[in-house]
């Protein structure tokens, strides 16, 4: 089964039959930038970035995430782990990703979506007929998004440091990158790099999920109109080449 027929069935029997139709109807004229890409890779920064330049909506899916635990009464380390058994929760959360996608929820006259999976949800709506919709990718080395939870984690001097001493190559595995950080000496080194990797396990995790969901991988680029590679590049220098790139697509702010 393609992962369009994968969506709309779960769709249906999660949510309700009349589930897309609702969807249909929904849909509305307003561009959308529909942003994927793995932790620590830039995307919620760009996200925000790039609703502000264009005077547009900023949605996360992270927020949808949180506010389902809430309403259930749990943490969202909790929910965490029923997504693990609990498929329904998933589904409610990507049905809620496609309503704003269709554009009708959106206040402005564009919106930024931001997550896991809105790019491929976005394929999904762009099925059911909405039109405007960008889907970008932002992608970085192991290395960079080492770099960036020590500068998150532990601070600024830590991250220069790193950069300076972490070899600059193509780590095969994990634990290679592991070696090289315990080398830097840092205090509760051995708890940084279990959290990091904790992060890097939660991504797979992700993926996994969402391909017995529905038969996607949102890591398979074939998804997006533009895959951005952020590794070695600041906030700033990024957000300049996103924007030159959307202007191909018709996105330009007044």
């Amino acid at each position: 089964m393609d992962y369009i027929s994968g969506i709309e069935s779960a769709f249906r029997k999660y949510i309700g039959e009349g589930s897309i139709e609702k969807l249909i109807n929904d849909i509305s004229n307003k561009p959308m930038i529909l942003i994927a890409g793995d932790q620590l890779t830039g995307k919620s920064t760009q996200a925000k970035r790039l609703a502000q330049h264009f005077r547009g909506d900023f949605y996360s899916v992270g927020t949808l995430f949180r506010q389902s635990a809430s309403d259930r009464g749990i943490t969202v380390a909790e929910q965490a782990r029923l997504l693990l058994t609990e498929r329904g929760i998933d589904v409610e959360i990507d049905y809620k990703t496609c309503e704003m996608i269709a554009g009708k929820k959106i206040n402005s006259n564009l919106g930024v979506i931001e997550g896991r999976q809105p790019a491929y949800m976005g394929n999904f709506m762009a099925s059911l007929g909405k039109k405007d919709l960008v889907r970008i990718y932002f992608q970085c080395s192991i290395r960079e998004q080492a770099l960036r939870f020590l500068r998150r984690e532990v601070g600024e001097e830590v991250y220069q440091l790193g950069k300076k001493t972490i070899t600059d190559k193509n780590y095969e595995t994990l634990e290679e990158l592991a070696e090289e950080i315990k080398l830097l000496n840092i205090d509760e080194n051995q708890n940084i790099i279990k959290i990091f990797s904790e992060n890097q396990n939660r991504d797979q995790d992700d993926r996994h999920r969402y391909s017995g969901l529905y038969g996607f991988d949102y890591g398979n680029l074939k998804g997006y109109d533009i895959v951005m590679d952020t590794s070695n590049k600041e906030a700033d220098e990024v957000f300049e080449m996103v924007v030159t790139k959307l202007k191909v697509f018709g996105f330009r702010a007044d």
